[in-house]
């Protein structure tokens, strides 16, 4: 997903954060192109409309996992507005395969819990989230006992 932000001293330019996958961190992107990295962790180069480089860092939100908001010339960039408790709550409940499933438990349960974070971030109505997220995990729930059965048939052990 790709959130426009407004930057002083950078008009006329596009400048969005697109939001991490499943095993990348975001990126900055100017103009559709990724900002130059620095070489310190976290940071990223952008050049200003007079010619200037400005250091932007990532701000990590909830434990890394929530969009984060970008810090430019000491001014805090909010890139949207974070997900409430019980969204993440809701939304973590496929994390239950991580615990319980195994390495394909953890794969499905981090799918699951990305998709329903992006569902509680999207613009429809909360009931349609909430009845959204409910179908992802109980999806995400029988795509794991399905492939779970089949491996354990595959391997002889039924």
């Amino acid at each position: 997903m790709r959130y426009p932000i407004t930057l002083e001293g950078f008009e006329g330019q596009t400048i969005e954060i697109q939001t991490a996958g499943l095993w990348s961190g975001p990126k900055l992107l100017v103009n559709g192109q990724p900002a130059a990295k620095r070489a310190k962790r976290g940071q990223v180069i952008l050049t200003n409309n007079s010619g200037q480089e400005v250091v932007a860092t990532w701000q990590p939100r909830f434990l890394g996992l929530d969009v984060p908001a970008l810090v430019v010339n000491e001014k805090i960039i909010e890139v949207t507005k974070p997900l409430p408790w019980y969204a993440w709550l809701w939304s973590g409940l496929p994390i239950v395969l991580l615990v319980t499933g195994g390495i394909l438990g953890v794969i499905i349960g981090i799918a699951a819990f990305t998709v329903n974070a992006g569902i509680f971030r999207s613009s429809r109505t909360t009931p349609v989230k909430f009845l959204l997220t409910t179908l992802v995990s109980l999806l995400a729930g029988a795509v794991y006992l399905v492939l779970a059965m089949l491996a354990s048939t595959a391997l002889g052990q039924v």
